[in-house]
């Protein structure tokens, strides 16, 4: 789990996860530039990436004592003001190492807000062909949907075909752009959240 650079201390924290466990894994790399880009919104991020995830269990075991990876994962959604989900597109849906990490989420069922309840939740999508990226989309957001989470009105996918990473590891501008738009709806949420709240007190 990695922290990134943090430009106010009181900033709304975002919680991204997934990617997957190849060593230049595109999905991973979309993840980590979304969340620069909120960290100069002034957001406080948090990542558990295609590795970490990698390690959990498949989740079902009932009254296994969860792993720490499994605690860490439940504790930063947690606390989480909005959560960014990245993940490959594969046959139409996400990866199986994301799924199983929604799964894991279940740890949040008896919480005050439960799941993904009360939390923006961004996805991005990566994926040779647009219809796989479309379907993937479309699968996460009902997922998000089913842990009471609200999607973004904006989603980011990638064609890794049409729009691959360029040499020097940076994004295609508009790839890039989108990452931007996506942080900045997280961020300006969170904001929305929190001045509800204060107002209601």
């Amino acid at each position: 789990m990695t922290s990134e650079g943090v430009s106010m201390p009181d900033g709304p924290l975002i919680v991204g996860f997934g990617g997957s466990t190849g060593p230049m894994s595109m999905t991973s790399l979309l993840l980590e530039r979304c969340l620069a880009h909120a960290v100069t919104r002034g957001a406080r991020t948090l990542v558990l990436g295609g590795d970490e995830l990698g390690t959990l269990p498949i989740y079902g075991a009932d009254g296994e004592p969860p792993t720490p990876v499994a605690t860490a994962l439940v504790e930063a959604v947690r606390e989480a003001d909005c959560v960014v989900i990245a993940t490959p597109g594969y046959h139409g849906g996400m990866s199986g190492l994301v799924k199983n990490a929604l799964d894991h989420l279940e740890g949040l069922r008896d919480d005050p807000r439960p799941y993904l309840d009360g939390r923006a939740v961004g996805v991005i999508v990566s994926a040779a062909g647009w219809q796989a990226a479309g379907t993937a989309l479309v699968s996460v957001r009902s997922a998000i949907h089913a842990l009471r989470g609200w999607p973004t009105p904006f989603g980011v996918t990638v064609n890794s075909v049409e729009q691959p990473i360029n040499d020097d590891g940076s994004f295609d501008q508009r790839v890039d752009g989108a990452l931007e738009i996506l942080a900045g709806q997280l961020v300006e949420f969170a904001g929305w959240r929190a001045a509800a709240r204060a107002g209601v007190r």
